[in-house]
């Protein structure tokens, strides 16, 4: 069971509210009528953990991934939930605290180190979060939970088990991409991300990655970047939440919300902030 206590958000607590996942898929109320025909899955990704042992998540975008999945068929529904094993998820859940920084919390080192151990751990660099919670998308035959950063989950959209977690940075020059891609109709996926561009300032990537490969390979292995956009300020890039996609443009919208890059290395090594601190 998962224990309960106040949670800082006061009386907006109850979107705070920890998920159990379900061991099978639940039977949906159905009100009025849902057509025969209409047959497939409607998945979604939200937070659904937000405290461990006696720690808490603070901010909403900081509850661990949990997997939502309606399935349709003959016009019934069923419903079901688990949450993505992610490493933030894992190590959680073994350690009973937080493990990895989040958006809007912190993650102090383990208790159980000695004094020395524990102050040498904030000098590591910075340990991203691969919490995948804001999205799932296709890429080639594939799905993949996403959050903004360079790490991406497969999962099995079936069973909704978590399978593997990809590096993008092992592909493509790129610091994270956003959750909210393009998909063209082919299966080509283009997103945008920020980089380390030409001479040594931040700027933003456009990457595509191809559809489905008939020799099976995978997509994210041949991703290519399509064009660099060189960022307003060298070291204070803009946040990139999306980006639009017509025919034959790329649109962006470099907004004035910036990302203090020194404030954003300087606070994980010495002062201990989360990622909302640098905006």
């Amino acid at each position: 069971m998962v224990s309960r206590f106040e949670h800082p958000a006061g009386t907006y607590k109850k979107i705070f509210e920890t998920c159990e996942e379900l061991a099978e898929p639940l039977p949906a109320t159905v009100t009025g009528r849902i057509p025969s025909y209409l047959k497939g899955s409607l998945l979604r990704l939200g937070p659904g953990l937000f405290e461990v042992g006696d720690e808490p998540f603070y901010h909403l975008f900081d509850g661990q991934a949990l997997m939502h999945k309606f399935d349709f068929k003959n016009g019934q529904v069923t419903y079901y939930r688990k949450f993505v094993r992610t490493d933030a998820y894992v190590r959680a859940i073994t350690e009973k605290r937080v493990v990895i920084t989040e958006f809007g919390t912190f993650a102090y080192p383990d208790p159980c180190k000695n004094i020395f151990s524990r102050f040498f751990s904030y000098f590591k660099g910075v340990e991203v979060t691969d919490n995948c919670l804001v999205n799932v998308y296709p890429v080639g035959e594939d799905f993949y939970a996403v959050t903004e950063t360079n790490y991406v989950t497969k999962v099995n959209t079936d069973t909704l088990e978590t399978m593997k977690k990809v590096d993008l940075c092992n592909y493509i020059n790129i610091n994270g991409v956003t959750a909210h891609p393009h998909i063209e109709r082919d299966g080509t996926v283009y997103n945008i991300g920020n980089c380390m561009g030409k001479g040594a300032s931040l700027a933003y990537n456009i990457v595509r990655i191809p559809p489905t490969q008939k020799d099976k390979s995978d997509p994210i292995e041949k991703s290519k970047v399509v064009v660099q956009i060189p960022s307003a300020e060298r070291f204070k890039p803009s946040y990139v939440h999306s980006f639009g996609m017509s025919e034959n443009y790329f649109v962006f919208v470099e907004t004035p919300v910036k990302i203090n890059l020194l404030k954003f290395l300087s606070a994980w090594s010495i002062r201990g902030s989360n990622y909302m601190d640098c905006f």
